[in-house]
């Protein structure tokens, strides 16, 4: 087990969990990818994993998705959805407002109405559900001019209203709510059309995951083995990870995009 869910649909769930599948074997090494996205991919998203070097920063397990230009990835699972619920997690080293999700009432989004959309520009994000938008809403300050992740929850409700939620697992989290429209969803579409690479922007994803009728949490950050507890063997994971083992859990305990001595200390305080 890498730490990674496949994509699959439930009966009452659709999950996509992670952006990205780790495929492995007995014999083989961790490989990333973003087939098991339904709608496909445009642009280039690059998965990250297989070594310390190219698996940094990511929330869960040893993959995420990068993405240095244009690029998305699309899900066309829901099927006249009137009730979606929505988490993932992103971190945006960027210099303009940039559009980072859609959601549309169509399988093509050209033939379809937006129903969401979120825009990001490093700083703080903009919730749209076609009826209404938010003001600003801040996202994780800088840490030493570095950007760290930013937890994205929502609950969308036809002809009624979206809510969403920004890191609601710290002591900086921002709530609100704004009106939806009259529209079922069939797609929805992770990632950018921003030409990131002129700007020298960049854009991660991590651990996305949607759900028809329940509201999906947030992952225990600092759970290095993804038991679902924190404990001493997360302290030794954590050390392992610092040396070159690649966790399979959430070793980013505060979220700040590396894994440093820092997060040995996040741990220690959480236990």
């Amino acid at each position: 087990d890498e730490g990674f869910k496949t994509m699959k649909t439930m009966t009452r769930i659709i999950q996509l969990s992670v952006l990205l599948v780790a495929a492995c074997s007995m014999s083989a090494a961790v490989a990333c990818t973003t087939g098991a996205w339904s709608g496909g991919v445009t642009g280039d998203p690059a998965p990250l994993g297989d070594t310390p070097e190219t698996a940094l920063p990511r929330v869960s397990g040893v993959c995420a998705m990068t993405l240095t230009d244009t690029g998305s990835v699309k899900d066309e699972s829901p099927v006249g959805e009137d009730e979606v619920y929505i988490r993932f997690y992103v971190l945006g080293d960027l210099s303009e407002e940039t559009v980072i999700f859609e959601a549309f009432s169509n399988d093509s989004a050209a033939d379809g109405t937006e129903l969401i959309s979120i825009t990001f520009d490093g700083a703080n994000f903009v919730f749209d559900a076609g009826a209404g938008a938010s003001p600003d809403v801040p996202g994780k300050p800088l840490v030493a001019g570095k950007p760290g992740w930013n937890m994205i929850q929502l609950s969308w409700l036809k002809n009624d209203t979206m809510a969403y939620a920004v890191n609601a697992d710290t002591s900086e989290i921002q709530t609100g709510s704004v009106a939806a429209t009259d529209d079922f969803m069939e797609s929805v579409i992770l990632g950018t059309e921003a030409d990131l690479n002129a700007l020298g922007d960049k854009l991660i994803f991590d651990d996305y995951e949607s759900h028809r009728e329940t509201p999906v949490a947030g992952l225990l950050m600092g759970d290095v083995n993804g038991s679902g507890a924190l404990s001493i063997a997360d302290v030794i994971g954590l050390f392992n990870e610092l040396n070159g083992t690649l966790a399979t859990g959430q070793p980013d305990c505060n979220s700040s995009g590396s894994i440093s001595i820092a997060d040995v200390i996040c741990l220690f305080n959480n236990l």
